[in-house]
């Protein structure tokens, strides 16, 4: 498995590390893949870990790694022709220690996302077999759903027609426009909040931008999309020339199988593999990549363990060089934890597991309670960096 410059950045340190500093490299290595483990949030002090894997699997350890040795060991990689590993790696430290970005798009401006406080986005599902039992079937009440969240302070509303729980059966393109084009309509005229489809149908993506949305929310990745564009249907063309954002989440399988045998070698080594693969897609295609948001797709083919170790780890996706949207909200593994049944009465548990996840690097997340979730995230984040003006 090749993957470029992995960078997780821990509390704490990992075991096993030995004081080596940088490795010698001769001219005829090459490196395979770069890890980092154990480096403290604030990439400030030493703390240890660096994993190098080269063409032939052996591992290779070094500790004791600032900032500044990791960028001179960068231009040594530079210096013996290892110009991809060296790349990679620049480009993923920027981007761990890049600023939190003000997005604004639309005509005048007219949307933002500040991603310099942790963002809440609601859930408005326009169908009758939600697993979360809070989706509806009437575009009224989710008109009137979506202005209650909105009220309640949601950022933006995330507005789907299709469920995608375990299982799930698929719905047609008519009856999924149907049921969100009206509700997007509908709330663009009343709210200055972003809305975003939460649809993989490319025919149902560039409807709800017509009617008034103003990002793309696909569990596939844009995977749909693609298919389309080989056929011929100039979808892709579209949503380049919107230039909104776009989530990209990671799934395996579909929503029918995805749960059934999920399996991985490293879930978090193959998540991102996935997502840069994504991303460079959608560059290549004209998506600006300042407007891409990454999901690891909590829930959706994988275990409570693979759950648990995306969520611990999460960070590590930071260095794809794209805000972080978690939606855990009401999940299997909010109830695996909280030893919780029901999922709408998972709330509280997951608004600790949206804290957490915050404090761990995330910076959207997608929830049923808005106005538990603000609270919750506001508490985090005063705790994470103060109050201003507080003695």
């Amino acid at each position: 498995m090749t993957v470029h410059a992995l960078l997780e950045p821990l509390l704490g340190l990992t075991n096993g590390w030995e004081e080596e500093g940088t490795p010698e490299l001769s001219d005829s290595q090459t490196v395979w893949a770069v890890r980092l483990v154990g480096w403290n949030i604030g990439w400030g002090v030493p703390t240890a870990g660096m994993v190098l894997q080269s063409v032939d699997n052996t591992l290779h350890c070094f500790g004791r790694l600032t900032r500044q040795a990791l960028e001179d060991w960068i231009q040594q990689l530079n210096h013996h022709q290892h110009p991809q590993p060296a790349e990679a790696l620049h480009q993923t430290l920027s981007a761990h220690l890049a600023p939190e970005p003000l997005w604004q798009w639309g005509r005048d401006n007219r949307w933002q996302l500040d991603f310099s406080t942790p963002l809440v986005m609601g859930i408005v599902n326009v169908t009758p077999d939600s697993f979360s039992k809070d989706g509806t079937q009437t575009v009224e009440r989710a008109i009137a759903q979506g202005l209650e969240m909105a009220r309640q302070g949601a950022d933006l509303l995330d507005i789907g027609g299709e469920s995608t729980r375990p299982g799930a059966d698929e719905v047609g393109v008519e009856e999924e426009l149907a049921r969100v084009v009206p509700v997007v309509e509908a709330l663009s005229k009343q709210l200055t909040i972003p809305l975003s489809i939460d649809s993989s149908k490319p025919a149902v993506m560039v409807a709800a931008l017509a009617a008034g949305a103003a990002l793309i929310n696909d569990v596939t990745a844009l995977r749909g999309m693609e298919k389309a564009e080989k056929k011929g249907d100039g979808y892709l063309a579209q949503l380049v020339r919107s230039d909104v954002p776009i989530i990209l989440m990671h799934m395996q399988g579909s929503p029918a199988t995805m749960q059934q045998a999920p399996h991985y070698g490293d879930v978090i080594s193959q998540v991102y593999r996935f997502l840069a693969q994504r991303i460079a897609f959608c560059v290549a295609n004209g998506i600006d990549k300042q407007r891409i948001i990454v999901d690891p797709g909590i829930g959706f083919g994988k275990t409570a363990n693979h759950n648990l170790a995306l969520l611990r780890r999460q960070r590590i996706l930071r260095g794809l060089g794209a805000p972080l949207l978690l939606g855990l909200s009401r999940k299997q593994i909010v109830g695996t934890l909280s030893q919780e049944s029901e999922p709408q009465q998972r709330d509280a548990s997951s608004h600790l597991l949206a804290a957490l996840g915050y404090l761990a690097g995330a910076q959207i997340f997608r929830v049923h309670d808005v106005r538990g979730a603000k609270q919750a995230l506001r508490v985090a984040r005063g705790w994470w960096m103060g109050l201003e003006g507080a003695p």
